[in-house]
């Protein structure tokens, strides 16, 4: 009886132990819910408010100047309110009737405002009076964000409203950051529950009313017919609240799963207790019916045996926590590197487009600023780019190493020649340094590709220079010890501080630096020793370091060795013929509308012939319009009237420069192969895209289009046109054609 006692109040120890550990883990579960969904809510609303702030300050802009003077103001707007109007592209006027007075019609989604007139003339307290009103509708057939204000004339009667767009797709980005493939979802919502854009319920109820950027979390709050935490913030200048939903179902079932498996173990460690009562039970019994049989040593023995299986089955449960609780980690963190490498991948593709459009204003600024004292700041502002584009630059060859795009061509290469380059290229730099920058003689012929190996060895040399203070540079080779004849090490030998011991293996890791933990980034980005090992990989050439500390490091390259050097014979040199402008006429297909004005400008500053297009089906409905038929006039040609061109001649484009992705159903190669199957003849075509990830860039590659990655300086573009136009003579419309364009060109 005492050892049921016993094991039954051990039991119900465990069980209560159990217990509450288990309530503890519900609570911190849900909280740490509600905490996930409240930073998810604010990172939310500062990237969606960032996107609505040039569209509010634009409507405070045209509302503060119209309001107490009635709608008839608009045409007293001033030159920068004008342009500012035009390049938004999405303002409308309404009436007191509803009607659209000015710009594109817009329709509102929710039926009992289909016409406009409830949700702008509905009471509303003074001080919402001036109040931005927000709502979800079409403006000119797209879903987008209504922002409008009311509009009083000089008696302080309501007059109309001023409406300004934000297309929903300008969301579409920030949603993609946000959207991890849980079950939880995220929008924008009216105090009022309607939704306005994002992904979720299409109403949520009345919303708790929050002051400006307040932010209010529920535990419990019923969405589409199922519980869900909901975290909700305001913004600071709209009645737009940014709500994230996470059903609790999908918060608690890992919770779940640990209930059930605590169970299993408390339900195990009953029946071990109860095994263990009834075991002790049956040994007094039999100890009474044979006590004089038994010894002492045989109850001792017995009880280690007993202490011994107690040790195992937990040394077992132990190890198989430990393996399950790894399990999980690992699993967290292969879930983390994955959204890592999305988030990486979109943020590095949406960068590239503004550096693009700021790199071509920037020179065509430059061209306009030459001679003024303006121009200094557009030299400065040009600094800056560039420390922007060479990050971006090495992003791009670390992801196209790793891609697999890049084929080595292996040829015969003299290292004289290698060893020449490197002295040319970073003579100044050493000097600059006070270094001695020192290359050994050799006549050694080794088998590799030619330019990849000389960026290795520049990456290695700028390295040397850089962490060398004092003393000199020297790169020579000698044959490797244990393959002597076949094999050759390139080495790069610095007296510079040398490297710890430990550090030899990280620093050939992405972004590692050693001694700069500000990441300053004149002292490098960290990604050449990187590039080094990923190119040393797809030569299969072999990479080491050895270093002292305080004494210099040396890094050594083996490829093998093919012969002696000869002597060159005389190459004759061969005049390329320069590459007319004027006469050539460049396709332009793009649908960002600064991307798109920024290279037609830059081409038609270089005398060449534009046409644009918007995307792929508009390249092609513009010779469709060539040919007669009656298709949408979506790309003139710059500078000619859609009509005349329609009637004078078929537009016969030497070259074609494409983003990669478009909107409809064509990406850039789409279009240029669609392009030449209309005109029935080949067109060489140049793709710009922001995309690096390897699957984009081997598909671009197959193509046999060229290809640059945004940001592309206008240097880089006008070699590359000049190179692909000097490849192609291309074809030339008829006499006819030529006299019918200059006439047009010249109306």
């Amino acid at each position: 009886m005492l050892v049921a006692v016993l094991c039954a109040l051990l039991a119900l120890l465990g069980t209560a132990s159990w217990a509450a550990v288990t309530a503890l883990d519900y609570r911190d579960t849900l909280e740490r819910a509600g905490e996930d969904a409240r930073q998810a809510a604010s990172l939310f609303d500062s990237h969606a408010h960032g996107v609505l702030e040039a569209s509010i300050a634009l409507l405070d802009q045209l509302a503060g100047r119209m309001d107490g003077r009635g709608l008839k103001s608009w045409a007293e707007r001033t030159l920068p309110e004008a342009m500012a109007v035009e390049r938004n592209g999405n303002v409308s006027l309404l009436g007191v009737d509803g009607t659209v007075q000015y710009g594109p019609p817009v329709a509102f989604a929710e039926p009992e405002t289909s016409d406009g007139l409830s949700l702008l003339v509905r009471p509303l307290p003074p001080e919402e009076e001036r109040r931005i009103l927000p709502a979800f509708g079409h403006m000119a057939g797209q879903p987008a964000i209504l922002l409008a204000r009311r509009i009083h004339s000089t008696a302080g009667v309501f007059d109309g409203a001023v409406l300004v767009a934000v297309p929903v797709a300008a969301l579409a980005p920030v949603l993609k950051a946000f959207d991890d493939g849980a079950a939880r979802s995220i929008g924008l919502y009216r105090p009022d529950g309607v939704h306005l854009a994002g992904h979720g319920a299409m109403s949520l109820g009345p919303l708790p009313r929050l002051e400006p950027s307040a932010i209010r979390v529920d535990a419990n709050r019923m969405v589409d017919g199922r519980a869900s935490i909901l975290a909700t913030k305001r913004m600071d200048a709209l009645p737009i609240l940014s709500a994230v939903t996470i059903p609790r179902t999908t918060v608690l079932a890992p919770w779940y799963v640990r209930m059930e498996r605590g169970l299993v173990v408390v339900i195990a460690g009953v029946a071990a207790l109860a095994g263990l009562s009834l075991l002790g039970a049956a040994s007094l019994r039999r100890e009474a019916l044979a006590r004089e049989a038994l010894t002492d040593a045989n109850a001792r023995l017995e009880q280690a045996n007993v202490q011994l299986e107690q040790r195992v089955d937990e040394r077992t449960a132990a190890l198989s926590a430990l393996n399950v609780k790894l399990s999980r980690a690992l699993e967290e963190k292969e879930r983390a590197n994955q959204a890592k490498g999305r988030f990486l991948s979109a943020a590095n593709h949406d960068l590239r487009q503004p550096f693009q459009a700021l790199r071509l204003f920037h020179h065509i600024l430059m061209e306009r600023l030459a001679g003024t004292r303006d121009h200094a700041i557009a030299e400065k502002m040009g600094e800056a780019l560039d420390a922007g584009e060479k990050l971006l630059h090495a992003l791009l060859e670390v992801a196209t190493l790793d891609a697999g795009v890049v084929r080595p061509q292996l040829a015969d290469v003299p290292l004289s020649v290698v060893f020449e380059d490197l002295l040319a290229e970073f003579r100044g730099m050493a000097l600059e340094k006070g270094l001695v920058l020192r290359v050994m003689p050799t006549r050694m012929v080794i088998r590799s590709d030619r330019m990849l190996l000389s960026r290795m060895l520049g990456d290695l040399v700028r390295n040397a220079i850089r962490f060398t203070d004092r003393g000199r540079v020297t790169i020579g080779c000698r044959h490797h010890g244990q393959r002597q004849g076949r094999w050759l090490r390139i080495e790069v030998w610095d007296t510079g501080a040398g490297i710890p011991a430990e550090q030899l293996d990280n620093i050939f890791e992405d972004f590692v630096q050693l001694g700069n933990p500000e990441r300053d980034r004149r002292q490098g980005l960290g990604l050449g020793l990187a590039k080094v090992r990923r190119k040393a990989a797809l030569l299969g050439h072999a990479v080491e370091v050895r270093s002292l500390q305080g004494h210099g490091s040396v890094f050594a390259i083996s490829v093998p060795v093919v012969g002696s050097e000869r002597p060159p014979s005389p190459v004759p040199v061969q005049e390329t013929a320069p590459v007319a402008t004027g006469d050539r006429l460049i396709l332009v297909v793009e649908d960002d509308p600064v991307q798109r004005d920024a290279v037609r400008l830059l081409l038609e500053s270089w005398d060449y012939r534009v046409i644009v297009a918007a995307e792929g089906e508009s390249a092609l409905s513009l010779f469709r319009e060539t040919r007669g038929s009656a298709a949408s006039q979506e790309a003139p040609l710059s500078g000619i009237p859609p009509s005349s061109i329609a009637h004078s001649f078929m537009p016969n484009p030497d070259l074609i420069v494409s983003d990669f992705r478009l909107p409809g159903r064509l990406t850039g190669v789409q279009t240029v192969a669609a392009v030449c199957d209309r005109l029935g003849r080949p067109v060489p075509g140049l793709i710009l895209t922001g995309d690096t990830a390897p699957e984009r860039i081997r598909e671009a590659v197959a193509t046999g289009c060229r290809l640059l990655h945004k940001p592309v300086s206008p240097e880089e573009l006008r070699d590359s046109i000049a190179s692909i136009l000097s490849e192609w003579p291309g074809c030339r419309p008829a006499d006819g054609g030529e006299q019918a364009l200059a006439s047009e060109s010249a109306a």
